[in-house]
């Protein structure tokens, strides 16, 4: 494969391992927080329950003025948030339980009322509040699982270490991913969890290829310094990491930009995470490593120096 980036590079990704470590934790500690501070509101119908209608508008709107209009209507606890915003959608989510054509036609006659022709449904969901919670739990069980079965995939073909630092890295990677995707406005749904599960398949393939460069050398050049071996191995395997993610990156980008609905839901997830994944193997898998095993290596370089000292070498 031809080599956007030579083999022989020498940048010093773990010299930068304190800072982005740092920025990371930072950018964690946000994702948590608009998790944990957006509530139910975060929660698409699949997981939450109720009906969910989306209805497109003519005309200036923003989400305020939908909510307004309707609460106008004696629908004041309609949540209501931008849904593709540029060609003027929104989702309108009611907890409400009851016939699907009755509350439809309660929503159509208050959105007549409030806006006149301006407004039009496009589509409708209906989940019952029973299933809704059934599918959170099963969604969190599901992506749960398949991190501990990387976990043990990792450990069992390269060191527990290894394993580890790995587990570090997915829980950054769809923790992160899920803050950006509530960021840009989505809600959590069945798109979401396909795209947390696609992420935590993905990311570990760079672990793979750049733990097995690392291993091999370990084995190689006993008594060398894990930094130094890392290092080697980031830089070895650079150019395949960044080929291979730009094609799946753009890939993900494409569909975004022309897709709509849960594909365009599941893309921007991937976009986040496909970039996540590539920083995370650099900067958060290799620094936890040699965080757990460092120390190791390390008394293992000086006991060296000190027998070369002490025998005149």
């Amino acid at each position: 494969m031809k080599e956007l980036i030579s083999t022989n590079a020498k940048i010093d990704f773990m010299g930068k391992r304190f800072v982005c470590m740092l920025i990371s934790l930072v950018a964690f500690a946000a994702s948590v927080y608009l998790f944990v501070s957006q509530g139910d509101s975060k929660y698409g119908t699949d997981f939450l329950g109720g009906h969910e209608f989306l209805v497109s508008f003519t005309g200036d709107f923003n989400s305020e003025k939908v909510r307004e209009g309707l609460a106008a209507q004696q629908l004041e606890g309609a949540r209501v948030q931008a849904f593709q915003g540029a060609k003027n959608e929104y989702s309108i989510r009611l907890g409400e339980t009851g016939d699907a054509e009755s509350v439809r036609a309660k929503v159509e006659g208050a959105l007549k009322a409030a806006f006149g022709d301006a407004a039009i449904i496009q589509k409708t969901d209906y989940v019952g509040p029973t299933i809704g919670k059934e599918l959170r739990t099963s969604a969190l069980w599901a992506v749960g699982l398949g991190i501990l079965g990387m976990l043990l995939y990792i450990a069992f073909r390269f060191e527990f270490a290894v394993g580890i630092g790995t587990i570090v890295a997915l829980i950054h990677d769809v923790t992160i991913a899920t803050g950006i995707y509530l960021l840009s406005g989505h809600i959590i749904g069945m798109a979401t969890l396909a795209g947390a599960l696609t992420i935590v398949g993905y990311s570990v393939n760079d672990t793979v290829v750049v733990f097995d460069r690392v291993r091999e050398q370990r084995n190689k050049r006993k008594g060398a310094s894990l930094v130094e071996i890392v290092n080697e191995a980031l830089n070895f395997t650079l150019s395949r990491t960044v080929i291979t993610h730009l094609l799946t990156f753009f890939s993900a980008l494409a569909l975004y930009v022309f897709a709509d609905g849960d594909i365009k839901d599941l893309s921007l997830y991937l976009c986040a995470g496909i970039i996540l994944g590539s920083y995370s193997t650099i900067f958060i898998v290799s620094a936890v490593v040699i965080m757990l095993e460092g120390k190791k290596s390390g008394e293992k370089v000086h006991a060296s120096a000190r027998a070369a000292k002490a025998s005149g070498v």
